[in-house]
């Protein structure tokens, strides 16, 4: 199956190829900047929690830091300040974490992409990233992003993951069994990712002046994807005329795999993810007529 490359076509493709993002969900205190003002270095629990707001250190060893660019610790990638986590093994300090609180609860099954930066201390820890119902528990772990991801400069991290719970706090740790390291922490955001097949829109019409509900073609029923799971190869279940772009994403939120529809060649009724890492993936499909369709598929070996 041919891979038609993205920047051969990507006027066609950027309108298509970007997952739809639903708004109003937030961070409170993603950027750190609701703080009391001072540099606070191996804070105990009780001062950063009460200086930092809608952040909460935990855990049996906490001693996070908040710091800003007056503090000789650098300067933030969001606004003027910055949080750091850290390990001394020495010390007998193995992780400290802490989580931050979100406007609302995650629903169940929903799909988020959470972005942050992160910035290596002396040696950068392993972070290990959460979905908690409480504001001192890191609750059930979706990802870890590895140390050496992480450069002295300030590392954009995007990943993409299912929520599973109704929760509202991301919990954020740091972790290191072999020896001391710490990483800083900015400019958290979230957003929920995908429309539903089933898309219900509130659009004006003119010139009238009410609003219309403009109910989209269901397509849950006529596409989909089989066998599910598989080794790799899957077969659209649909009218390959009738797709416009088929767009994969793993885990991460990368593309994966993409094509898009010409006169000439439309796409594949096949889907070969043979040379991926077996795991959860997203198809979204732009149909035509402008309703989008996102399945998961399940690469299993």
């Amino acid at each position: 199956m041919k891979q038609i490359h993205f920047l051969h076509l990507a006027v066609l493709a950027l309108p298509m190829a970007v997952p739809a993002v639903v708004n109003g969900q937030e961070f409170i205190n993603g950027s750190f900047e609701k703080n009391g003002n001072l540099c606070l270095i191996n804070a105990s629990t009780s001062v950063f929690n009460a200086n930092v707001k809608n952040t909460h250190a935990y855990g049996k060893f906490r001693k996070p830091d908040i710091a800003s660019s007056d503090c000789n610790y650098g300067a933030a990638k969001d606004g003027n300040w910055f949080v750091g986590l850290a390990t001394n093994i020495s010390g007998n300090i193995p992780t400290e974490a802490i989580t931050l609180e979100l406007t609302t609860p995650l629903e169940v099954g929903g799909q988020y992409s959470l972005t942050f930066f992160a910035r290596a201390r002396t040696f950068a820890s392993t972070i290990e990233i959460g979905q908690s119902v409480a504001d001192s528990l890191s609750g059930q772990i979706f990802y870890m992003v590895s140390a050496e991801s992480i450069g002295k400069d300030w590392t954009e991290i995007t990943l993409r993951f299912t929520a599973l719970n109704s929760g509202k706090y991301i919990s954020v740790r740091a972790t290191n069994a072999t020896q001391n390291s710490g990483v800083w922490l900015d400019g958290f955001k979230i957003h929920r990712i995908f429309q539903p097949d089933n898309v219900v829109m509130v659009s004006k019409t003119e010139p009238a002046k009410a609003a219309t509900v403009v109910v989209k073609k269901d397509n849950s029923n006529e596409v989909g994807l089989y066998p599910n799971p598989s080794e790799g190869v899957f077969k659209v279940n649909s009218d390959s005329t009738e797709v416009m772009s088929l767009t994969v994403y793993n885990m991460l939120g990368s593309t994966v795999e993409q094509h898009i529809a010409t006169p000439e060649q439309p796409v594949p009724e096949k889907i070969d993810l043979t040379d991926q890492q077996p795991g959860m993936y997203f198809v979204e499909m732009a149909m035509v007529g402008g309703d989008k369709v996102t399945k998961r598929i399940i690469v299993s070996r």
